[in-house]
């Protein structure tokens, strides 16, 4: 029994070496089979659908550039790249003048939807000021002094973090990449990899939502009082801002410099999105911008300063009870597989108790999760309600409804409400929510932590300061006459990740019975595990 136990044992591990070396041997075809080989550039905005494998691209003509960008923590950091001008590629596939959308598909279904207006008319730009003032904290502007105008391009081998061509390599290719309108603009986390599939669209793009202040426009306040602006994500969808009574462009303020998604991690988000001080009577304008859509509405918001001192800070005043709910959309009209995301505002906006509950009244239809965020999972038509926890103040909005919405809105709520019941709210989780993953004290994240983890995003070590330095110059400063002789700066440290990697074993029996096949049916089963495993390292390579 002994010598049999000692041939399995044996004989098993022979077959694990084996598995070992070819999983070793094999590697570097597991990484090569990520890379995009062919593109496809589609949609009803072309009149001429082109496939393009990778040999076809390196034939065309290669543009070359080094790119400034920004990120959403912020940080600040250049980009070498190399390869196909985009807009040649879409002149190529005959782009239509009624084309309004881009839409870029890496070839593991990650997306980076553009407007025409904002990758193709807007003018973008190399700032090789990018890092004057501070050399990798985004919420301190550099100089637009000396910018060189670029062109987007999809990359064929690119370094981030560099400014050197020596140190460029093929290993996010197709890469899109594309400069920045404004030393601010926060570009880096478009910068989509793998691209295997462009979309040109003839949709007119929808609109960004109008942000909003902490406090009602015309109220009365203190001197000193502190004004926080924000929209419906806070993520890409920046808020841009004047105080001159001037409109809003790319090139004013900037808000919420940090994305939403990085406030869990940091601990100085008032720091970086500081609040608008109210020192004297002020007229705030803002306006959201960001990729994907039209920019939003400008809105205006008016604070009067009190000189007397008698008047109170409204957000440090408790203001009682909900009387009150509203939604920001009373319609919602999406086709199935599509999400939306519900903003409810309670009032007063100072309430004491500002919790609500989502319910659905048809979740074979739509569903929504607990923080508005509704997903069109089939056709008909669905009532969504908000519910103020306090009070029972409930808003409502129809999903997909025909054209007598209003009295179904009507029958719905009557049968749904009666006895002052709502009804069952779903407990599926919301696609924005992302886990957190936990980090050794003193780690910044470089990866972005949403859906877009194909997109290079990664925050470099930053210090805030207290002053900004001198903000942005007018954009008729820039240079009229562009060259790409501009001086680059050393190249940044390398950014890194910390992945952590792991498989559920199952222990293989012994038995005195066992014969040969069994042995091979193991080391299939480490080879798989391998092969997974194996994958999961090239990710991690990918992401470093």
């Amino acid at each position: 029994m002994q010598v049999s136990n000692r041939k399995y044992l044996w004989s098993l591990s022979t077959v694990v070496l084996s598995v070992i070396f070819l999983a070793s041997f094999f590697m570097p075809t597991f990484a090569l089979a990520e890379t995009s080989e062919v593109l496809e550039i589609t949609g009803d905005g072309i009149s001429n659908p082109v496939t393009l494998n990778l040999a076809e691209l390196n034939a065309m003509k290669q543009y070359e550039h080094v790119y400034s960008t920004i990120n959403t923590w912020p940080s600040k950091r250049w980009y070498m790249a190399k390869g196909v001008n985009l807009r040649e590629l879409l002149a190529l596939a005959g782009i239509k003048d009624d084309a309004k959308q881009i839409k870029l598909i890496s070839n593991d279904g990650y997306d980076v939807s553009l407007t025409v207006k904002e990758l193709l008319e807007d003018k973008r730009y190399y700032f090789p000021g990018l890092k004057d003032n501070h050399p990798t904290d985004g919420s301190v502007p550099g100089s637009s002094e000396g910018a060189v105008q670029v062109e987007p391009i999809l990359a064929l081998v690119s370094a981030e973090g560099r400014d050197n061509p020596d140190d460029m390599n093929d290993r996010d290719a197709l890469l899109l990449v594309m400069g920045q309108r404004a030393v601010t603009e926060q570009t880096n986390n478009l910068f989509l990899k793998y691209v295997s599939r462009i979309e040109v669209l003839t949709t007119a793009p929808e609109k960004w939502d109008s942000p909003k202040a902490n406090i009602p426009s015309g109220t009365v306040v203190p001197v000193g009082t502190e004004i926080t602006l924000s929209n419906k994500s806070n993520n890409e969808d920046k808020i841009y801002y004047t105080t001159d009574g001037s409109t809003p462009t790319v090139n004013s303020p900037m808000f919420n410099w940090s994305a939403s998604r990085w406030w869990p991690l940091r601990d100085d988000v008032e720091g970086v999105n500081q609040p608008i001080e109210v020192e004297k009577d002020t007229v705030i304008k803002m306006k959201t911008i960001g990729p994907g859509k039209e920019d939003s509405e400008v809105v205006t918001f008016t604070f009067t300063a009190d000189l007397t001192g008698k008047a109170v800070d409204p957000t440090k005043v408790p203001g009682g009870p909900p009387t009150g709910v509203t939604l920001d959309r009373s319609t919602i009209d999406r086709p199935v597989g599509s999400t939306f995301k519900l903003e409810a505002n309670v009032a007063p906006f100072n309430a004491t108790d500002q919790d609500v509950s989502w319910s659905s009244s048809d979740t074979s239809v739509a569903t929504v999760d607990n923080h508005g965020l509704v997903t069109v999972v089939g056709p008909g038509t669905a009532i969504i309600t908000v519910t103020t926890v306090v009070g029972n103040h409930i808003a409502t909005s129809v999903v997909n409804g025909p054209d007598e919405g209003e009295n179904i809105l009507d029958e719905l709520t009557t049968v749904g409400f009666q006895n002052e019941q709502t009804p069952e709210t779903p407990v599926e989780p919301s696609v924005l929510e992302v886990e957190q993953p936990e980090l050794e004290e003193g780690v910044k994240p470089d990866v972005d932590i949403t859906s877009s983890d194909r997109m290079l995003e990664t925050p470099d070590e930053l210090l805030v300061t207290e002053g900004r330095g001198q903000y942005l110059a007018e954009k008729d400063d820039l240079v009229n006459e562009f060259t790409t002789d501009a001086a680059l700066e050393q190249p940044s440290s390398q950014a890194w990740e910390v992945t952590q990697i792991s498989a559920d074993t199952v222990p293989l029996p012994l038995q005195e019975t066992q014969n040969l096949m069994d042995v091979y049916a193991a080391g299939t089963f480490l080879f798989l595990l391998l092969l997974g495993a194996g994958k999961r390292y090239v990710e991690y390579a990918k992401e470093r």
